[in-house]
């Protein structure tokens, strides 16, 4: 049985809210906007959160639900190339030349076909493997630390309306993954908006967000899922698919019969070559555990009721150059309030928090931790630090939080100011 004290290392870091009563960036002047849409070849139609990079660059985003994309890059990338790439198909390189002044770009991916080769076994126990795959951590992933530059967001909605967002800029020091050093943030420009009602009865504050979307990184702290060696869960392989050209496992886990602690479940992704973890989606396994509020809540009134009804979570990765590198992750609580000393407490309030982190630039040049004071802390509320960090000529015409636009629309109306910066 895995030791307790891992487990509470999680808990403590995914205690994401407290809950209670009462200068210039290095792009050149005139950057090229690339603007286009991705679809499927086969069906023609959109594919959502493809992958767009630029080759030479730590330049990427996402394509939005409608399969559209829009990227800003310096005038010195004119004679790079995009790679486009997205779960299923072959991924697609394109002159940027080609793409300058056409905003009707309609990019279709070719289906990609996996060579099994080797890869024989397509099912069964996954154990062996996911094994191998956190012995391989040191080797795939980045022996050296990093600089990154991130866009986060997190929100509070009480049932379907928005009740607080934020939005920040941060610069973040990763730390080798061969090194027990925590990664460090900070935040260089920040914004809010809130909306809470004089009437409302609960306050909530979301609490270490941006510190659990670094800990997200399952392959720098993969025991705060699988403990040492993942002996409390079963795996198995359920298919192999085409990620970036290369064929992946994709492996189910969910904890062994008869453990009576709050565990996961979900799916990893593995290159099937070098067994790196590429991605992994999973929830906590909160529902119908009546325990599973004291995961997440720090403090609130004795008569307050809280059922968590969801916790999902998901991280990703990118390689680059036979070593990968942390690239996104989310986080997605929904819970239920409802006040015993009110109509019997039969009424209750529907709260979702979440949280994502966006990887949009990448260097080795000038790691440095940062001061003690600049560090975003576990304890922090981002949404009480950003008041100190805003600017409304950084965000320009982008002077509005869309709360329902997704991450990756965010970041390509912002593809500009999201790179690392000049000293």
């Amino acid at each position: 049985m895995r030791n307790y004290i891992i487990i509470n290392l999680l808990l403590l870091f995914l205690s994401g809210f407290s809950l209670f009563g009462g200068e210039n960036n290095v792009l050149q002047a005139q950057p090229y906007t690339l603007r286009g849409r991705v679809l499927g070849g086969d069906t023609r139609e959109p594919l959502p959160n493809a992958s767009i990079t630029v080759g030479n660059l730590n330049i990427s985003s996402v394509t939005n639900q409608d399969g559209y994309f829009t990227l800003r890059i310096p005038a010195s990338a004119r004679n790079s190339r995009l790679i486009i790439r997205y779960l299923g198909y072959e991924n697609m390189t394109i002159p940027i030349i080609t793409l300058i002044d056409k905003p009707n770009n309609h990019i279709m991916l070719i289906p990609s076909s996996i060579q099994l080769g080797a890869l024989e076994v397509v099912s069964g126990d996954g154990s062996e493997l996911m094994r191998e795959a956190l012995r391989r951590i040191p080797h795939n992933y980045s022996t050296e630390p990093n600089m990154m530059v991130a866009f986060y967001r997190e929100s509070i909605k009480k049932n379907v309306n928005y009740i607080s967002l934020v939005e920040a800029v941060l610069d973040v020091y990763k730390s080798s993954y061969r090194s027990y050093e925590n990664d460090q943030a900070k935040i260089y420009i920040g914004r809010k908006a809130t909306d809470i009602s004089p009437r409302d009865t609960v306050l909530l504050k979301f609490q270490g967000g941006i510190s659990t979307a670094l800990m997200l990184d399952v392959a720098k702290n993969p025991e705060i899922v699988f403990g040492e060696r993942g002996d409390e869960y079963i795996f198995n392989i359920e298919r192999i698919i085409n990620i970036n050209n290369k064929p992946h496992y994709v492996i189910n886990f969910l904890p062994q019969e008869g453990i009576k602690e709050i565990l996961f479940r979900g799916k990893v992704y593995l290159d099937a070559e070098s067994l790196a973890i590429a991605r992994m989606e999973f929830n906590m396994n909160v529902e119908d555990r009546k325990d599973a509020s004291n995961i997440f809540i720090r403090r609130k009134p004795v008569k307050m009721k809280v059922d968590i009804e969801e916790a999902r979570y998901v991280a990703d990765f990118i390689e680059n150059n036979g070593k990968w590198f942390f690239n996104y992750s989310s986080t997605k609580v929904k819970f239920r309030v409802r006040w015993t000393n009110r109509f019997f407490g039969l009424f209750a309030t529907n709260y979702t928090i979440g949280s994502e982190m966006a990887i949009t630039d990448r260097y080795q040049e000038s790691v440095n931790k940062f001061p003690r004071n600049e560090r975003i802390r576990s304890t922090d509320v981002i949404a009480e630090k950003v008041e100190h960090f805003q600017d409304p000529e950084f965000w320009g015409e982008y002077n509005v939080i869309e709360p329902d636009i997704e991450i990756s629309n965010a970041i390509k109306r912002l593809s500009n100011k999201l790179l690392r910066r000049t000293q």
